[in-house]
């Protein structure tokens, strides 16, 4: 995903270990982040796992921008539908794309619920061009429907939890 080296943190010194999009970030790093940016939030109480990282740590956060999310859930696609693959190559971005996730049309801060998807849960991924995306789910400015089914709940990470 082609990120910049960052400087290492200093030890912990009893809070948790933090990461933004696979990269370690001290506290300070994430004060350039706006909550509109990030897509999950996970917390990892266990302090044993991240040991090797930093002794005094109590556990992680790992964190998961939008643009990081929108990356991973376009290749996991491309890599489950040669449909969506060539679709996409050819619109040169999703932003002609309608997501529905279950037969829920998602609008907004849906990429933490789309990187969620992974082999345990992905049933099936369908396009619908714009006529039946509108016979089915009412006016839209989207030109395809990506129906996507999948054991993932609708009230998969939002985003919205701000530390």
């Amino acid at each position: 995903y082609g990120q910049t080296p960052v400087q290492e943190p200093k030890p912990s010194k009893g809070v948790p270990i933090m990461f933004v999009d696979s990269m370690r970030v001290s506290q300070a790093d994430l004060q350039k982040y706006k909550p509109d940016d990030i897509a999950t939030v996970t917390v990892y109480k266990d302090n044993m796992k991240f040991k090797h990282l930093d002794s005094n740590a109590i556990g992680a956060i790992y964190i998961e921008t939008k643009q990081f999310s929108r990356t991973r859930f376009l290749n996991y696609f491309k890599s489950k539908s040669s449909d969506f693959k060539n679709l996409l190559a050819s619109q040169q971005s999703d932003n002609s794309f309608q997501y529905i996730l279950n037969g829920k049309v998602l609008d907004k801060d849906y990429e933490g619920k789309l990187t969620a998807i992974d082999d345990k849960n992905f049933k099936s991924i369908t396009i619908i061009r714009k006529d039946k995306l509108v016979k089915k789910y009412g006016d839209t400015v989207k030109t395809f429907g990506i129906m996507i089914v999948s054991d993932v709940s609708e009230n998969s990470s939002d985003g919205k939890k701000k530390l």
